[in-house]
């Protein structure tokens, strides 16, 4: 009889509270999340380091861990969007887990630098508008 050496241990809804698995990897994401809020909160004060790539992880992970923000989080559309690209992760291997994150970032920076020249574009709009 062979064994299957790349078995990977999936916490399902059932084993929620009941056993060790779920406590450490519970524990293992709270440290993941709060790492990703703490690079978050410096990369808003330092312009090299992008702080809303991190907490938009941070907020991810949470949501894995918390229905009532998962919630909340699904009623924005663009969140929904991050959150339902998530589903299936732990079905990946490495190299496409690997693949997965790397899209996901460029995705999330391609968004934001829109969203910074979406900002740019009003201030000059409100400064035009105001200009004598």
């Amino acid at each position: 009889m062979a064994i299957n050496t790349r078995e990977v241990i999936i916490v399902t809804e059932s084993d929620k509270g009941s056993g060790l698995l779920y406590w450490l990897s519970s524990l293992f994401a709270a440290f993941i999340i709060l790492l990703c809020l703490a690079v978050g909160i410096v990369g808003l004060l330092l312009p090299v380091i992008p702080g809303l790539l991190f907490l938009l992880i941070a907020a991810m992970l949470a949501a894995r861990l918390s229905p009532a923000l998962d919630r909340r989080l699904r009623k924005y559309p663009q969140m929904r969007r991050y959150l339902d690209s998530g589903h299936g992760f732990l079905e990946l291997n490495w190299r496409e887990k690997i693949r997965f994150v790397f899209w996901l970032i460029l995705k999330v920076a391609i968004d934001l630098l829109m969203l910074l020249f979406r900002g740019i574009r009003w201030l000059l709009q409100l400064a035009v508008s105001r200009s004598p």
